[in-house]
């Protein structure tokens, strides 16, 4: 019998033969072992060489190769393309960018003039307004020396007056002073001499009620401090310097408290009661007592 390229026959052949074979090996170890020690068969791997198969994997491997070659090609052409495009938009790219900085350099270039105008519009007018400042400094000095000058005249004039004003309020104080102080001189002297007067009452109504004790000696004193009320009355009195003998000291107050009321302080002035008799210091000596 023969076999034309393509037929199947051989293959089944082959196949059926291999089948029977690995039965017959199952069947065998199936039969050999016992049930309980069972192992797992041993796998074969049959393949069927199908030359029709073979035939189309070929022609397949032959159409890929030959689709790979043309996507390379393309891929060539669309490459060639891209850097083709790419170079055309870097050269515009570069085209406009020259474009751009031209434009600003002439931008740049009229902006510069722009400064230049206006920093000498700007120079020009700082110029003026400092040569306006000078000359109105100049005459703001000269109205303001002008001012001073008329102050200080006014000044010294109203200095001239306050200090003949004061020279004249001071003398009439002065004078006032002087008359006041030669009025209390003589208010106080008036007061003086009436104190005397009241106080020469005052001894001569103790001493009344005094006798010379025989203990007492020429050159002793005994200083005796009496507080009066207006009414003429003591209210209170002691010794604020002994004499040294106690006897002559309490005679003295003795003879103080006896007298009760000294009528005549009733009509004394307030100012030289106040004065004087207020609290009154008095003082007594032996040679002034009668014996």
């Amino acid at each position: 019998m023969i076999l034309r390229p393509g037929s199947y026959l051989l293959p089944t052949v082959l196949a059926v033969i291999l089948h029977i074979f690995v039965v017959v090996l199952l069947a065998q170890s199936w039969f050999e072992h016992k049930e309980e020690e069972r192992k797992v068969p041993r796998h074969v791997q049959a393949q069927i060489v199908d030359l029709t198969t073979l035939s189309a994997q070929r022609k397949e491997a032959s159409e890929a190769k030959a689709k790979q070659k043309a996507d390379q090609i393309r891929k060539a052409e669309e490459d060639k393309k891209r850097k083709a495009d790419e170079k055309r938009k870097q050269e515009k790219a570069k085209k406009e960018a020259e474009k751009k900085k031209q434009l600003e350099k002439k931008k740049a270039e009229a902006e510069k003039k722009r400064k230049a105008d206006e920093k000498r519009k700007k120079e020009a007018a700082k110029k003026k307004a400092k040569q306006d400042r000078l000359k109105k400094a100049a005459a703001e000095k000269k109205r303001k020396e002008a001012e001073k000058k008329a102050a200080a005249e006014k000044k010294r004039k109203a200095e001239a007056a306050a200090k003949k004003q004061a020279e004249e309020k001071a003398r009439n104080e002065a004078l006032m002073k002087a008359l006041q102080a030669e009025e209390a001189a003589l208010q106080a002297e008036e007061q003086r001499a009436a104190a005397m007067s009241y106080e020469a009452y005052i001894v001569t109504q103790i001493t009344r009620n005094w006798r010379r004790s025989p203990t007492a000696r020429n050159g002793m004193v005994v200083e005796i401090t009496v507080h009066f009320l207006p009414s003429g009355r003591v209210n209170d009195l002691y010794v604020s310097k002994s004499s040294g003998d106690a006897r002559f000291d309490n005679d003295a107050l003795r003879a103080i408290e006896r007298v009760q009321v000294f009528e005549k302080l009733q009509d004394m002035d307030s100012v030289v009661f106040d004065r004087y008799f207020r609290k009154r210091v008095l003082r007594f000596r032996p040679e002034d007592l009668r014996n």
